[in-house]
């Protein structure tokens, strides 16, 4: 029968119908001489009478057929009738059994593997798997159907992976783009302010409107770059030379404008190290963009989550451009800090879960390792610090 599985259909079907019909002739010809052989003991039998004359005679046999009965003639017909039925009903009986088995040893099995596979995709499931059991035409067919449903689970992979690299792409955009605009809110707040208040000098005004421009000139780039990127990871690097004391001094700025309308206090310290003591115009590479975007998620968080007041550290060491945001919230519960950074992440606390998409620090920790550094997150006695380094050159 293993024999058989692995013929083609043609010659599988061949094969099985040639066993049955030799079968069946066999099985007839037994038949029909069983039949003959029936009729020969039932049928009426000649006997022979011997009678002697004298001895001089020879005796005279007469034969004499006995008396048919009524019973005897009946079976005789029905004999007759089963001698020829007999060998058609084996006929009829070997093609249906041909059929019969041709369809479990050839048919069967791949057919249910393939209108099982069938009814899987219909439900849009293709975690399964179609086994081709033997090397004939169906067996091909189970094959070439298992490789469609490999090609359709990665095509929907692909997708998938595609579908989530534009949700944490379009997050991040839009994450991204909410903290410049509130810097430019606030410096446009605080120049209204200078302007009502009839003290508006133009230094300040021309301040303003210089950060106003740059963030605008940010935005820009920031929009040109995501709209031609398919990842996060695509995000390119732009360093460029930097002076020390501009650069914090921009920094703190930003912060404060973020920190406008909140009503928490905040603390910014920049420790220039003795390199840069020497020279403070010495310039370092640094993708300004990414340093801005780091440290306002990083603020915007702090600000979420704080009670009362943030610190905002930051210096250089051993080329790493060191950036440090601390609160005196909550913290940062255990399971977060164990399962680490991850996108779509929100609800870090149960102070706010509305609103956010749970990319900050995720984007924060992509920036940075982009640029040659790394992300760290921890708890301190007064609360959540996340430490920022950014590989720099020039120091």
């Amino acid at each position: 029968m293993e024999r058989i599985k692995q013929m083609n259909l043609k010659r599988a079907l061949f094969t099985i119908a040639l066993l049955h019909i030799t079968a069946a002739i066999i099985l007839s010809a037994f038949s029909f001489w069983g039949c003959m052989q029936a009729n020969a003991a039932i049928a009426p039998q000649s006997f022979s009478l011997e009678f002697l004359f004298d001895d001089y005679t020879d005796p005279v046999t007469v034969a004499k057929e006995p008396a048919a009965t009524d019973t005897s003639l009946m079976l005789v017909q029905i004999i007759s009738i089963l001698q020829i039925i007999l060998p058609v009903f084996i006929c009829i009986l070997s093609l249906l059994s041909t059929a019969s088995m041709f369809y479990r040893l050839k048919l069967k099995e791949p057919l249910e593997a393939l209108t099982k596979g069938a009814r899987h995709m219909m439900d849009n499931d293709l975690d399964f798997t179609v086994t081709a059991t033997s090397e004939d035409e169906l067996g091909q067919l189970c094959t070439a159907f298992e490789t469609m449903r490999k090609a359709l689970l990665e095509n929907n992979r692909q997708l998938w992976k595609q579908a989530e690299e534009r949700k944490r792409l379009n997050a991040a955009f839009s994450h991204n783009l909410r903290n410049p605009v509130t810097v430019l809110k606030g410096a446009t707040k605080l120049a209204q302010k200078s302007i009502h208040d009839n003290n508006a000098l133009t230094a300040q005004l021309a301040a303003q409107l210089s950060l106003m421009e740059n963030y605008t000139d940010r935005i820009a780039r920031y929009i040109e770059a995501m709209s031609s990127i398919h990842t996060l990871e695509e995000m390119p690097l732009a360093q460029q030379a930097a002076n020390w004391d501009a650069l914090t001094g921009e920094l703190e700025h930003a912060i404060h404008l973020i920190a406008l309308n909140s009503g928490k206090q905040i603390r910014f310290e920049a420790i220039c190290p003795s390199c840069l003591q020497e020279a403070k115009t010495r310039p370092i590479l640094i993708d300004s963009s990414v340093l801005f975007q780091v440290m306002e998620n990083l603020v915007a968080n702090a600000l979420r989550f704080a009670r009362e007041k943030i610190s905002v550290f930051c210096s250089i060491k051993d080329n790493m451009f060191l950036l440090s945001v601390s609160d005196d919230g909550c913290g940062f519960p255990a399971a977060f800090i164990r399962n680490g950074i991850r996108p779509f992440q929100t609800g870090i606390t149960d102070i706010e879960n509305t609103g956010h998409f749970g990319m900050g620090l995720y984007t924060c920790a992509l920036l940075a390792r982009k640029h040659g550094g790394d992300i760290e997150i921890s708890n301190a006695p007064s609360g959540a610090v996340v430490s920022v380094s950014l590989e720099i050159k020039g120091t």
